[in-house]
């Protein structure tokens, strides 16, 4: 049988099985976050050790969650309503999330955000998991710096203006003989990796008509630079704002 075959039939049945585990998986991580959740309620009344395992437990469900609609997302095309969301904002909220892995990595946080940034047309879940996905792959890099930047900032070019948002590790970087393949779908050097992480990330950008790219040194580190366009319906502000 050609080996092109082969792959294909392989591809389809893991089709199936993603969907079926996806299926199988989701329902009880949604029963431990409704736990988790109903815990955090209650945050005053335990101790330190007792809220650094709480937020441990919960951040390790959020990403599990996350992970699963990576597949959900990669297999189908969803439906998701767009909003008009701050860049800045978001940024915060996923460094946030991060901040025990990176500390338990011993990485800090080097976060520079320019002020006053317009907004994008964007779905805010969707851009949470795009930088949660980067942020997670600076912090796994094998960075010998300690320290992984995260920067905005605002251009003007042809009198329309963008929005760019980097992330800078100082990790083993990305070789030149694998650099056109890091956004293929399964593509990856992790050894639990699923290969999913970028070219889905790189999916939900297009989606909003927004870029990603990157620049490595193999040893040094790598720098992923996405490129926002602020333009959107003056239509979809006024009647989002209409109904808030």
């Amino acid at each position: 049988m050609n080996n092109d075959l082969i792959v294909n039939n392989k591809l389809q049945i893991l089709g199936k099985l993603t969907a079926s585990l996806v299926h199988e998986i989701r329902n009880p991580l949604s029963v431990i976050k409704l736990n988790l959740e109903y815990l955090n309620m209650i945050d005053g009344q335990l101790n330190d050790e007792m809220r650094e395992c709480l937020s441990a437990c919960s951040e390790a469900t959020y990403r599990l969650l996350f992970l699963i609609e990576d597949f959900s997302d990669f297999s189908k095309r969803q439906a998701h309503t767009p909003d008009i969301c701050s860049i800045n904002a978001i940024t915060q909220k996923a460094a946030n999330i991060m901040q025990i892995s990176a500390n338990r990595l011993n990485i800090n946080f080097d976060i520079k955000l320019e002020e006053n940034l317009p907004p994008v047309f964007f779905n805010k879940n969707k851009l949470l998991q795009v930088f949660l996905n980067l942020i997670t792959n600076a912090l796994e890099c094998g960075n010998t710096q300690n320290v992984v930047h995260i920067r905005s900032h605002k251009k003007t070019c042809d009198e329309k203006d963008y929005i760019y948002w980097e992330i800078e590790d100082h990790g083993v970087g990305i070789e030149k003989s694998v650099q056109n393949k890091i956004f293929n779908e399964f593509y990856t050097s992790k050894e639990m990796g699923t290969g999913l992480g970028l070219s889905v990330c790189k999916k939900m950008l297009e989606e909003y008509n927004a870029e990603i790219n990157f620049k490595s040194i193999p040893n040094a580190g790598s720098t992923f630079i996405l490129k926002f366009n602020t333009t959107f319906p003056v239509e979809t502000y006024v009647e989002q704002n209409t109904h808030r």
